[in-house]
């Protein structure tokens, strides 16, 4: 039993790291015609044709932005070919048939990114553009924010090593649970185990550490970097992880002990003699 649950759960990590090696791809395969068309109207404000997508921008966002403000979004647009190009977000949301859509893409060129952010409305057959943003990331940014284990303070450090000791020791008492023959109420351990209490957090590339109380976690380990941000290491205490184990092997040392006989132990003088 408890080899299945091991095998089942390195399946699952397996897994897991498989499905996340290539985020980009399977965000285009999510909406491949949506990001082809944020990708052509890039292409059409890059080399010049810049009126065709304006003549797409929906009457009431160009209503309400200033007459400069979409030649100011076009001059931010290097003329140069990117070298990459990748969609980090895609999302599609349809009622009665209109359709938002909201597609960001990330162009790499020799000293930083672009992150072309794009908006738009489906109805009825027409497209029109909604929102429209371009933001400049320097490399040097994306440098200073990436993850690694180089030149980092004690906090970095102590918080890394603690996250894998806690995990590991979390998954441990989770899979002694699941194999565990205590009945149903395993179930119940097992979703408290995997529920951590309290959080403290520390960024990665500041050494800045945030402690959140009261505060209920799912799993007990997490590391979060959004939007071209510092890594964001936080753990939580296994309170259930740890209350289980204390109960089980107070459990099982129950169930070894030997009482012996009050009168001890008589010998047999037949075999003696």
């Amino acid at each position: 039993m408890k080899n299945s649950c091991y095998s089942l759960i390195f399946t699952s990590l397996l897994l897991a790291m498989t499905l996340g090696c290539d985020q980009s791809a399977r965000l285009e395969r999510r909406s491949p015609e949506d990001v082809a068309l944020a990708k052509s109207y890039f292409e059409l404000l890059r080399t010049g044709h810049a009126d065709q997508v304006e003549d797409l921008i929906d009457p009431s966002l160009r209503d309400s932005m200033p007459s400069s403000a979409f030649e100011e979004v076009v001059a931010t647009i290097p003329r140069e070919a990117p070298s990459s190009v990748k969609p980090t977000f895609v999302d599609v949301r349809c009622h009665q048939g209109s359709c938002q859509e909201a597609i960001v893409l990330e162009y790499k060129y020799r000293t930083d990114r672009l992150i072309f952010n794009l908006a738009l409305l489906k109805d009825s057959g027409h497209i029109s553009i909604v929102g429209i943003h371009i933001t400049h990331v320097p490399d040097s940014f994306m440098e200073e924010n990436k993850f690694t284990l180089l030149s980092k303070g004690p906090s970095q450090y102590f918080m890394l090593t603690l996250a894998m000791v806690i995990a590991v020791f979390s998954l441990y008492v989770f899979v002694l649970c699941v194999s565990a023959r205590i009945g149903p109420r395993k179930w119940v351990w097992a979703a408290f185990i995997v529920v951590g209490f309290t959080k403290l957090a520390v960024n990665w590339t500041t050494g800045e550490l945030r402690f959140d109380f009261p505060a209920l976690v799912l799993l007990w380990v997490d590391a979060i970097h959004v939007d071209y941000g510092p890594w964001m290491i936080s753990i939580s205490l296994p309170v259930g992880a740890i209350l289980f184990l204390l109960m089980y092997r107070k459990t099982l040392f129950s169930r070894r002990t030997v009482t012996l006989p009050q009168g001890g132990c008589k010998a047999d003088r037949s075999k003696v003699d």
